[in-house]
């Protein structure tokens, strides 16, 4: 049986069915240039947390540091456009190979690291690329950012004038991530990566090789991270430090899939599409209130889904009071609970079974 056939088989069928449903929204439903931007940003940030979710769902390694290959991306496509004009394909290509590379080089240092240590150094690692790009400014654009041409409608070039065709791409580069986190998940590696999560000297002692399978994992996951800032930075046109390797983007993934259920193969779909068209109607709505208003709320709303369940919404259960049975020693009132062993009818106290003899 083919990868896509037992895809299907595990899922039954819904995969496709909301697959088949996604990417028809734009011929019934979405109506607005709003609402289609909402969905394209949801579907490419559902990407980005659908790598995370490899390495930190699955290995338990807690990364905030994807923004890294998620900047990258979207740098390297940026830069080979406007500075040495090169087609936009070619720059999604590269990005991805640069973010491996990284990802290899900075994993062979951080992933030493373990729990909060890792956490923090990859989360300081992404603040470091966002200094640097904005210092850089001759080469980078520094803190003013890159402006990708406007080529108008060329397909040739990755650009295009009808933003449904973005909307339909970042749609298959969700499914593609979710097909690859599945893979993932049902592989070898994936079984090495939770056996890590769960104990990771356990793992060793049955000969799991824990550094090189969190290195391999985290490669992987690098790559849906840079896709998703390639065509991000195709979409927007336009791409500076924050919105790159910001704070604001290195937690945003990671949320994303927390809020969703970190480790569960759904959780970053779910949390994607709750937390981004969350994240957007408060910028749109609470823009006349005082800056980081916003920000406020949008972190209220995950602190209390978290509060209800700290695993994410993927491992919620609806709690059904059900008729606790009766306790064997429990009797109604007024009755007396018969004795099971066999009474003798004249002492009318329990018999004990004596030998032929007597004795």
């Amino acid at each position: 049986m083919t990868a896509l056939g037992k895809l299907l088989r595990s899922t039954g069928g819904l995969g496709t069915v909301v697959l088949v449903l996604v990417a028809s929204l734009p011929l019934w439903f979405i109506q607005s240039g709003f609402v289609l931007s909402v969905a394209t940003l949801t579907l490419i940030f559902m990407a980005a947390s659908l790598g995370w979710n490899v390495i930190s769902g699955f290995g338990g390694q807690i990364s905030f540091g994807h923004s890294i290959f998620f900047g990258l991306g979207a740098y390297t496509t940026a830069l080979l456009q406007v500075r040495y004009h090169l087609n936009a394909y070619v720059g999604v290509v590269l990005g991805v190979v640069v973010a491996v590379v990284l990802a290899v080089l900075l994993g062979a240092v951080t992933l030493r690291l373990r729990g909060i240590y890792f956490s923090l150094a990859t989360f300081a690692l992404t603040l470091v690329f966002a200094i640097l790009t904005g210092h850089y400014e001759g080469f980078t654009g520094g803190e003013v950012g890159l402006t990708l041409p406007l080529l108008g409608d060329a397909p040739g070039q990755f650009s295009f004038d009808n933003k449904v065709v973005f909307y339909w791409i970042a749609t298959l580069l969700a499914a593609l991530a979710f097909v690859a986190t599945w893979l993932v998940l049902r592989s070898r590696l994936g079984l090495q990566l939770r056996a890590i999560q769960a104990d990771q000297e356990a793992a060793q002692a049955s000969g799991v090789l824990a550094f090189r399978v969190k290195l391999v994992g985290l490669a992987i996951s690098a790559v849906p991270a840079a896709l998703a800032g390639s065509v991000y930075m195709q979409y927007v046109a336009f791409i500076d430090p924050d919105s790159a390797f910001g704070a604001t983007v290195a937690t945003q993934i990671a949320v994303i899939a927390f809020v969703g259920g970190a480790g569960k193969l759904w959780g970053p779909v779910i949390g994607a599409v709750i937390l981004v068209p969350l994240q957007q109607l408060l910028n749109s709505s609470l823009s006349a209130y005082p800056a980081g208003f916003n920000l406020v709320v949008y972190a209220l709303v995950v602190l209390v889904i978290l509060w209800i369940e700290p695993r994410g919404i993927m491992s919620m259960r609806i709690r059904r009071r059900t008729p606790r049975p009766p306790a064997r020693d429990a009797a109604p009132p007024g009755d007396s609970v018969p004795d099971p062993r066999p009474v003798d009818a004249v002492s009318a106290t329990p018999s004990v079974p004596t030998s032929r003899n007597g004795s």
